[in-house]
């Protein structure tokens, strides 16, 4: 599990990865805000929309976590379930076959390591638009196409931390390659009634 601020230092050419809102707690929209500045030789003078080069962006404490990140299908999808943008991450992927014991094991080892823990679906917004609390499962609408269900653990240790959460061989498929996940994977309202599943 990396570090929150590990996505935040990526340089802007890694479009997969960097995110310069990563580990806000809360941003301000330059035309949403208007600050009141004391300075000692030119006195008090503020600061409107057009004075500011970008968003407004609060980082704290509350935001020192690490993340294990994951692609999530939420719903039925007739082709093409992962967007090929996220080929870049790696070569391969497994499919989690039984996603509650997976939840599960994750937060026995949380518990195991005197931690706390939180796992959901990242929600995304619009980044020059949007004023407010962002926080740790918050993102920019330019990566929706991850589909991203995050697990974070507090306190984050400021680096790369591993939890041991057992084997997953009986919940999980084999290694398969990624370029081809489109082609191996059916995750159509059809093939999930004939399996009795619903999402």
């Amino acid at each position: 599990m990396n570090p929150l601020s590990h996505f935040s230092r990526f340089e802007s050419n890694d479009l997969l990865r960097s995110d310069r809102f990563e580990g806000t707690n809360r941003i301000i929209q330059p035309q949403h805000a208007e600050l009141t500045f004391t300075h000692p030789i030119v006195g008090r003078f503020r600061g409107g929309p057009s004075d500011f080069a970008g968003p407004i962006k609060f980082r704290a404490n509350s935001t020192a976590c690490n993340v294990y990140c994951m692609y999530s299908v939420t719903k039925p999808v007739a082709s093409e379930p992962v967007d090929t943008r996220n080929f870049g991450f790696g070569d391969s992927f497994v499919l989690v076959l039984n996603t509650q014991a997976f939840v599960d094991r994750f937060f026995r080892a949380v518990n195991a390591y005197g931690l706390a823990g939180r796992g959901a679906l990242v929600e995304y917004y619009e980044a020059t638009q949007f004023s407010g609390a962002t926080g740790t499962f918050r993102k920019p609408s330019t990566f929706a196409y991850q589909n991203e269900f995050r697990f974070a653990v507090w306190p984050g240790s400021g680096r790369v931390m591993e939890l041991y959460v057992g084997s997953l061989v009986d919940i999980t498929s084999e290694i398969l390659p990624l370029f081809d996940v489109n082609h191996l994977v059916d995750f159509s309202a059809d093939t999930l009634r004939e399996f009795g599943l619903s999402m």
